[in-house]
């Protein structure tokens, strides 16, 4: 990754199709990420771009929900820019969204076979239970947002 600032911002509909992009590429750790879903939610103000240098290096998507709680949908690190901040500004971003929209927690299930289940422990998640998914097995991860 090169020297330029990271800049985490609001996701805007230009963004849309590198989001889609980035996601595709990754489909063994995300999923099949919907083109509409993502659409409406960077309309509901409910994705977060990490840019640098002009370009994305990644994302991450969410819900608020009326209860307290917004639950985290997709975070991705393009494998560039991985090891450099940009995973841990997403998730500062979005518990500052967390914070502004009076959120008491943040949620999100990971698949137990992933490496991402590190990166959340290392960034104060605590672990809450383990579901048993369609495909796999699911780590129920939250953070408390004060």
């Amino acid at each position: 990754m090169s020297e330029a600032t990271l800049l985490v911002r609001q996701g805007i509909l230009a963004d849309l199709s590198p989001i889609k992009s980035l996601a595709d590429a990754h489909r063994h750790e995300l999923g099949f990420v919907l083109l509409p879903s993502l659409h409406k939610q960077i309309e509901g103000g409910e994705v977060l771009i990490a840019e640098q240098g002009g370009a994305l290096v990644g994302f991450v998507d969410y819900h608020r929900r009326r209860d307290g709680q917004v639950t985290l949908y997709h975070i991705l690190v393009a494998p560039a820019a991985r090891r450099q901040g940009v995973g841990r500004a997403l998730l500062a971003g979005l518990a500052a969204a967390a914070r502004a929209s009076g959120a008491e927690r943040i949620l999100l299930k990971c698949p137990v076979d992933l490496a991402a289940n590190a990166f959340y422990q290392r960034h104060d998640f605590q672990l809450r239970e383990t579901l048993n998914g369609r495909k796999r097995a699911l780590n129920v991860w939250v953070l408390p947002v004060e």
